[in-house]
């Protein structure tokens, strides 16, 4: 079982490796047209064996398609070199073009009757594989040869008289042969654009998150900026009782006049995680602004309120207050407690004076307050 599993990713291996043959660096379009290419070469390669043993084991009746076939597969080998050295829409062409060609040829050899010529309805699928959408004029162009050539073969070929000297049953091994590959290619392609389509699909889904992300993230602090905390606020608003607290970084001014903006952002950042740490899962931090923090802390009393804010004032200063730093940090608080329903507007309003009040008073302090009234939506 082990074993097994090896072999299989050893395969997948040289399966990826043969598909990349060429690949860094190049742009998205460009990825899947030179791995289709790359990997039509290789599976058709693998396709065209159990047709080189047969026309091998019928010889000399069929040394044309033999030789023919064995050409066509060095064709696909150089397919691969073109596309390493970066030569992608030259080993595109090549690959269709001898692929059509060799259709075109043993549909002539052994008549139509055998099915050749209807490989070439997924010849005419491969050139969505294996050009790019603004290569349109060239896919345009195949698909119009495919369906010229297989017209050709329906309406003017007649039966050659070789069909006779190999018999009638040896027509129809191919047929069969040709109908099943037929199917089996149309569904590579399906599987293979079917692959490409959820790979765009996830890295879009993505890189939209992502941009949600950046668009509500502070970039300096990592944590929400007022964007990203407002629908976290009105949420918390309709659910209940809720506390929001105001921090500010007291004389910040002093750590960027004497330090310099560089070191004030790098005092910035570590305030804001040990904010975050301090306050933990009791409530949400977002840069409210320069060096002025907001938290929302839902569901709880003031009094409980008050201890968190309390838990990160001593935090922060722990962390970043020794008085003989030249880039001591201690934060002022303020906290306003409101009810179920009452505006955020007139909490912040609360908040705000608070927070002055702890300016104003000393700094270093947590000062709050209860807001009696219910303003209702």
């Amino acid at each position: 079982m082990e074993l097994r599993s090896d072999r299989r990713g050893l395969l997948s291996r040289v399966w990826h490796t043969i598909g990349n043959v060429g690949v860094p660096p190049l742009r998205a379009g460009e990825h899947r047209t030179v791995v289709a290419t790359n990997q039509f070469a290789a599976l058709a390669s693998l396709g065209a064996v159990p047709y080189i043993v047969y026309f091998l084991a019928n010889l000399p009746e069929m040394r044309q398609p033999a030789v023919t076939t064995l050409v066509l597969v060095g064709w696909w080998g150089v397919t691969i070199l073109l596309n390493a050295r970066k030569q992608y829409l030259v080993a595109s062409v090549i690959a269709i073009f001898a692929f059509e060609l060799q259709l075109a040829n043993l549909a002539h050899w052994f008549t139509t009757e055998s099915g050749f010529h209807y490989l070439l309805f997924a010849g005419g699928m491969l050139t969505f594989m294996l050009f790019r959408t603004r290569e349109w004029s060239v896919r345009g162009t195949f698909i119009i040869v495919s369906v010229v050539i297989f017209l050709y073969c329906e309406a003017q070929w007649p039966p050659s008289s070789r069909h006779h000297e190999f018999g009638s049953y040896a027509v129809t091994v191919l047929l069969v042969t040709n109908v099943l590959a037929t199917v089996l290619l149309l569904y590579v392609v399906a599987r293979f654009d079917m692959h490409y389509y959820e790979r765009e699909r996830r890295r879009n889904a993505e890189l939209l998150d992502a941009a949600q992300v950046a668009a509500q993230t502070d970039a300096l602090t990592d944590v929400y900026n007022r964007r990203g905390i407002a629908p976290v606020l009105s949420a918390v608003v309709r659910r209940g009782d809720y506390a929001l607290a105001l921090v500010d970084l007291d004389r910040f001014k002093l750590i960027n006049d004497r330090l310099g903006h560089g070191a004030g952002d790098v005092v910035l950042s570590n305030a804001a995680r040990t904010l975050v740490k301090s306050v933990g899962d009791d409530g949400v931090v977002a840069r409210w602004g320069g060096e002025e923090f907001l938290v929302v802390i839902p569901g709880r009393s003031l009094e409980d309120a008050d201890a968190i804010m309390e838990r990160a004032r001593a935090d922060m200063e722990a962390e970043y207050g020794a008085p003989d730093s030249i880039a001591r940090v201690t934060i002022s608080v303020g906290l306003a407690h409101a009810q179920r329903f009452t505006g955020k507007e007139e909490t912040l309003r609360l908040a705000d004076a608070n927070l002055y009040e702890a300016k104003s008073s000393g700094r270093n302090l947590v000062v709050s307050g209860r807001l009696a009234a219910v303003d209702r939506d």
